[in-house]
């Protein structure tokens, strides 16, 4: 079927671009077009315009991104900023802003806002660390100290 990895990982890449623009186009999410989504992650599909995802940012796979509140019939916005980095199985509830360069480890429940240059981690998530150096999709950069 496939001849070599490089092969499959080029029609991968145009299954992801492809879905960005199903997102962009036709459901009217705002996602920058350096940001790259697992094909496994779950997009609220009831009030899609209310998603909002900046520029170099990387979503892992099972991460659920939402944008509406079922119980109270309330639609509203979530943000997630630029270079960030959303780890597996995470979810981010709805009117949740993360901020620029943040990372939320893999498992995390947003429930609050969080500032820019974070990590996050926990069910609820919590800062763990904060004033970090990312580069682009979210990659910490390795400190002087270290």
């Amino acid at each position: 079927m496939f001849k070599s990895l490089n092969q499959f990982l080029k029609i991968q890449r145009v299954i992801v671009r492809i879905r960005w623009l199903i997102f962009t186009k036709v459901w009217g999410m705002k996602i920058g077009k350096s940001t790259v989504i697992s094909l496994r992650t779950k997009m609220d599909m009831t009030n899609p315009k209310g998603i909002h995802i900046g520029e170099d940012t990387y979503i892992a796979f099972e991460v659920s991104i939402l944008a509406h509140d079922m119980c109270r019939a309330k639609k509203v916005d979530t943000f997630i900023g630029d270079r960030c980095f959303i780890g597996c199985k995470s979810i981010v509830l709805p009117g949740v802003r993360v901020g620029n360069e943040c990372i939320v480890a893999a498992g995390s429940v947003v429930t609050k806002d969080v500032p820019d240059r974070c990590i996050v981690a926990g069910n609820p998530a919590a800062i763990v660390k904060r004033d970090i150096q990312v580069g682009r999709f979210g990659v910490l950069k390795k400190s002087k100290e270290s």
